[in-house]
C-alpha cells in the first residue's frame, strides 16, 4: 500500500473506547467545525443507533448550530425484501440531496455528519450534475403550473394513487396535490390557487389530515431513474471544506482491500484524502496504520467503559439472594460514581423515560451519601456508559457550555457536555439496572401500516345501515363489503351511501379514512354530499369550537 499523501491535514486520535465513540465524534465535530463530516465505520450494524447517540451528545445551547447526523447506507440487491431495498436507496438519495443542499445559497447553516461504511462508499451514485437535473425545489408562493407539476411527477416515476400513503406516491384532488417525496420522512399537501403554489403543509398518511406549514419542498426522482446514471462516488458531493474520520483505520484498510481486490485501500483512501481538508483516524488502541503513522499529528484520549466498574450477580444466585447481590453491586457502583464526582468529574445519567428517572431518584434517595450525587438526567437510549479523563488535548477545545449547572434535567432536548477540569462520566440504564435495553430499529418514514389501519375501525363489528364518517366526505351509510370487477381484476371495496343516493366504493387499503359515527342525540345525522365541500366546513367549525 502506498504511503498517505499530504493533501489533507491528518490527525491520529487514539484511546477512544467503543462506548465513548458517539461522544468523541460529537466533540470532534464541535471542536473542529466543518460544513460536512464524513465518518467511516467497518460495519453497517448499529449505525442508526450510533447516529441517535451522536445526535444526543451533539446537542448544544440554543445559540449554537445543531449537528445533523444521517446514515448513508449500502444499497441492497433487488432480490432482497423490496421495501427494505427501496428505503435504503431512498436514504442514499436523501443524503446526496442534503450534501447538494449545503452547497446552495439557501442551504441550512447547520453542519452535517454522515455515517457510512466502505461498502456504501464503493457503490456508485449519480454524478452531481445528473442529480441536479432530477431534483426540483418547490416553494410556497411561487408560480408553478399545476399540470406541469403532475407531468414532472410522472417523469420522476411517482405513482398516482387515490390516497398518498407511501414514499414515491402522489394523489390529486381538485387543486390539491398530496406528494410523498422519495427523500422525505412524511408526505406533504400542496394547495394551488390557479398556477400559484399557495400553501405547503405536512400530511399525516394515516388520517390524511394536513399539519404544520412548510416554506419549501424538495422533490427527487425515484431511485430507479437515478440508478441508470450511477457513475460517481459520494466523495464527489463533498465540498473542499469537508472533513473525514476513519473509525479504527487499520480495520478499515483491510475492509477496503477485501471489498475491492483490484486496488482496495491503496486506490480509494488517497481519493478520500484528496477530497477533504482534514482526515482523522479515531481508534481505541494505537495500531500501526500507514495512513496515520507518518506526518500526522497525534492525540491520546483517556477513556474507559463503565463495564469495568459495574459487577453483576453470579448466575447461580436465585430469587432473594440475587436481588440482594444486585442491590449491593449497584450501591457499590453508585459509590464509585460519587467518588468521581467528588474528584471533579461531571456526571450525566442517561435514561430513556421519565419513569426510569424517577426510579433512579428513589434508589439514590435510599442512601444519605448517595443523595449527594445529584447527577444531571438526560433523555436518551445509550446502551453503555463510559468515563473520559481530561488531559491537555482531551477533549479538543470545546465550545462554551450551557449556563445551567450539572443538576439541570436534559429532557428539554438541548444538551451541552458539562464543563469540568477533571473529566466526564456518562451512566446508562445498563449500569443502573443491570440490563441492556433492546433498541428497536426506528422506521424514520411515516407510513400506513396494517396495525394503524386495523385499530381505526373493525368492519366485522359493522352491519349494513350503520352510520360511518368518511374523513373527506362526511357522514355516510355503510352498505357492506362489495366485490367489483376492475381493469386489475376483482377487488373488494367498502360501499358507502351518501346524500342523493350517491354510492362511493372505497378500496380496502383506504379503510383508515373511515370511522364509526358517534352521535350525541338520537336525531338521524345529515349525510355528506360528495364533492360539495360541506363536510370540510362542518369539521373546521367543530375544531374551532374545541379550542
Amino acid at each position: 500500500m502506498s504511503s498517505a499523501p499530504a493533501t489533507a491535514a491528518r490527525l491520529k486520535l487514539t484511546g477512544v473506547c467503543p462506548a465513548a465513540r458517539a461522544c468523541a465524534l460529537a466533540r470532534l465535530a464541535a471542536a473542529r467545525p466543518a460544513p460536512v463530516w464524513l465518518a467511516v465505520f467497518e460495519e453497517t450494524r448499529d449505525l442508526d443507533a450510533l447516529a441517535e447517540d451522536v445526535a444526543l451528545f451533539a446537542r448544544t445551547p440554543d445559540a449554537a448550530p445543531a449537528l445533523e447526523v444521517v446514515v448513508f447506507p449500502e444499497s441492497q440487491a433487488d432480490s432482497r425484501e423490496m421495501r427494505e431495498a427501496f428505503h435504503a436507496a431512498s436514504d442514499r438519495l436523501a443524503v446526496l440531496s442534503k450534501l447538494r443542499g449545503r452547497r446552495r445559497a439557501f442551504s441550512s447553516p447547520d453542519p452535517l455528519l454522515v455515517l457510512t461504511t466502505p461498502g456504501a462508499l464503493l457503490q456508485a451514485v449519480p454524478p452531481p450534475a445528473d442529480f441536479s437535473e432530477r431534483e426540483v425545489v418547490l416553494r410556497r408562493g411561487v408560480e408553478r403550473p399545476f399540470q406541469a407539476l403532475i407531468d414532472l411527477l410522472r417523469q420522476f416515476d411517482y405513482d398516482s394513487e387515490a390516497v398518498c400513503e407511501a414514499p414515491g406516491q402522489y394523489a390529486v384532488r381538485g387543486g390539491i396535490v398530496d406528494i410523498y417525496p422519495i427523500t422525505a420522512h412524511q408526505p406533504y399537501r400542496l394547495d394551488f390557487f390557479g398556477d400559484t403554489l399557495e400553501e405547503i403543509r405536512t400530511l399525516d398518511p394515516v388520517t390524511q389530515r394536513s399539519g404544520e406549514p412548510a416554506g419549501s419542498l424538495t422533490l427527487t426522482a425515484a431511485p430507479q431513474i437515478h440508478a441508470a446514471r450511477a457513475q460517481a462516488s459520494l466523495l464527489d458531493y463533498l465540498g473542499p471544506a469537508a472533513a473525514a474520520v476513519l473509525v479504527e483505520p487499520k480495520a478499515l484498510e483491510e475492509a477496503f482491500d477485501l471489498l475491492d481486490n483490484a486496488a482496495g485501500a491503496a486506490r480509494f483512501l488517497p481519493r478520500l484524502a484528496g477530497a477533504v481538508s482534514r482526515l482523522v483516524g479515531l481508534g481505541d488502541l494505537d495500531l500501526a496504520s500507514e495512513w496515520f503513522d507518518a506526518g500526522a499529528a497525534e492525540e491520546t484520549w483517556d477513556t474507559e467503559s463503565l463495564s469495568h466498574h459495574r459487577s453483576f450477580p453470579e448466575e447461580n444466585l436465585l430469587a432473594h439472594e440475587r436481588l440482594e447481590a444486585e442491590d449491593v453491586a449497584r450501591r457499590r457502583f453508585f459509590g464509585q460514581v460519587l467518588e468521581w464526582k467528588r474528584g471533579g468529574f461531571a456526571v450525566d445519567f442517561i435514561v430513556s423515560k421519565e419513569g426510569e428517572e424517577q426510579r433512579v431518584r428513589e434508589l439514590l434517595g435510599e442512601d444519605a451519601e448517595l443523595k449527594k450525587l445529584q447527577p444531571r438526567f438526560v433523555r436518551g437510549a445509550v446502551n453503555e456508559g463510559f468515563r473520559i479523563t481530561f488531559g491537555r488535548a482531551n477533549p479538543p477545545d470545546e465550545p462554551p457550555p450551557a449556563t445551567a449547572d450539572n443538576t439541570e434535567r436534559g429532557s428539554s432536548g438541548r444538551l451541552a457536555l458539562p464543563r469540568s477540569d477533571r473529566g466526564y462520566v456518562a451512566v446508562t440504564e445498563t449500569e443502573i439496572f443491570g440490563r441492556r435495553r433492546q433498541r428497536r430499529a426506528q422506521n424514520k418514514r411515516a407510513v400506513v401500516t396494517p396495525s394503524a389501519v386495523d385499530q381505526l375501525l373493525d368492519f366485522s363489528e359493522l352491519v349494513e345501515g350503520d352510520f360511518v364518517v368518511h374523513l373527506q366526505h362526511g357522514v355516510a351509510v355503510y352498505r357492506g363489503l362489495t366485490r367489483l370487477e376492475t381493469a386489475d381484476g376483482v377487488r373488494e371495496v367498502i360501499s358507502l351511501e351518501f346524500d342523493d343516493k350517491v354510492t362511493l366504493h372505497v378500496p380496502l387499503q383506504e379503510s383508515h379514512l373511515i370511522s364509526r359515527y358517534v352521535g350525541l342525540s338520537k336525531v338521524k345525522p345529515q349525510l355528506g354530499k360528495v364533492g360539495s365541500g360541506r363536510w370540510e366546513k362542518v369539521r373546521a367549525a367543530a375544531e374551532c369550537a374545541t379550542l
